[in-house]
């Protein structure tokens, strides 16, 4: 029996042993790229950044406002407002609920931190088996904390994704967990790296797509002739033509409906990435995490990563804010300018995602 329980000891410890090394093994493969990866702390997120001033490319003439004209009067008493809202009312959270805000910036240079003109709240509720997909329009009028009154798409270019992240949880009222950052070229980098998406395209938004493919393309030194699209129809779109594609404005109902097609791109993604094994989406992770900016630590990343798989029974709710029937449009500063009906739509938004 002493001889017996001896062995037992020596096997017992060798495969602990193994086991240890495989753990140290695993960590040190998972650690390496993440560290690789474009994380940044909150507090260094303007570092080597420029704070560029309002612009002033997207001005409108007066007569060519969409927008309500409001006097002096009427346009301090509506700041004031929503100032008050923003910086009064509770901001919700639930342990059951992870929101991470999916940033898209444009810019053409690295001397600033770019406009984020496409932002999608990605939620996921455990509890509900539920992940929702709200679209924060770039042109809702917020109150930037330390900046003012300005366009939501403002706080990116002011303090990059941690600014953003704080004033869409103070002005939409939820608890945005963490953030998620890439501009045109990391986006195209993604979409390759998963080996395209299929998007279907009418004939209008493929003359629009054309365009931006043309200019994207003089600005990375790529021939367009190998990325335009040729025709109306479905294709299984490169990085290149799904990026173009998500940035179509001027067909249909405007930045509304582009919107939409942030949305399609986004859940064709989900659907590709829901169909790899752990495997690979290792590699994919290692490949892409150099492409976006974020501020997720390396535990809670390797959580969600875990979860991948078992959200594909889970039901997807896709939306956008402004809400039809639930803002004006007033002109303010040369620009248009979104206002919600904000506690209509702070109620509605919490409903959706708690």
């Amino acid at each position: 029996m002493k001889k017996t329980g001896k062995v037992f000891l020596i096997l017992l410890s060798g495969i602990l042993v193994l086991l240890t090394a495989a753990g140290i093994a695993f960590y040190a493969f998972t650690h390496g790229f993440y560290r690789d990866s474009n994380f940044v702390k909150d507090e260094q997120a303007m570092e080597g950044y420029v704070t560029p001033p309002a612009s002033e490319s997207e001005n409108v003439p007066e007569q060519e406002a969409q927008g309500e004209i409001l006097s002096e009067e009427e346009q301090k008493e509506l700041e004031e407002k929503i100032e008050q809202f923003s910086s009064e009312e509770p901001v919700v959270t639930d342990s059951d609920v992870y929101n991470i805000l999916l940033a898209g910036v444009d810019r053409r240079d690295e001397s600033w931190a770019g406009n984020s003109d496409t932002m999608i709240l990605l939620s996921i509720n455990y509890k509900k088996e539920q992940i929702s997909m709200i679209s924060l329009m770039r042109d809702t009028y917020v109150n930037i904390p330390g900046i003012g009154m300005r366009k939501l798409n403002a706080a990116h270019a002011n303090g990059a994704g941690p600014l953003l992240v704080q004033t869409v949880s103070e002005n939409f009222k939820v608890q945005v967990d963490r953030y998620i950052s890439v501009d045109f070229a990391g986006m195209m980098g993604i979409i390759d790296d998963l080996g395209g998406i299929e998007l279907t395209l009418s004939e209008e938004e493929v003359r629009v797509a054309n365009g931006y493919i043309r200019e994207m393309c003089r600005l990375q030194g790529l021939d367009a002739e190998d990325y335009l699209y040729p025709e109306a129809g479905t294709y299984n779109c490169s990085g290149m033509r799904a990026v173009a594609y998500a940035r179509i404005r001027y067909v249909g109902n405007a930045d509304y409906e582009r919107t939409e097609r942030q949305r399609t791109v986004l859940t064709k993604m989900m659907e590709k990435l829901q169909l790899l094994d752990m495997q690979q989406l290792y590699r994919f992770a290692k490949e892409t995490l150099p492409l976006v900016t974020h501020n997720v630590p390396e535990s809670e990343l390797w959580r969600l990563m875990l979860k991948i798989p078992s959200l594909s029974g889970y039901k997807l709710v896709k939306d956008r804010i402004p809400y039809d029937g639930m803002y004006r449009v007033i002109y303010v500063n040369g620009q248009d300018m979104l206002v919600p009906d904000w506690e209509e739509t702070v109620q509605r938004l919490q409903e959706t995602l708690f």
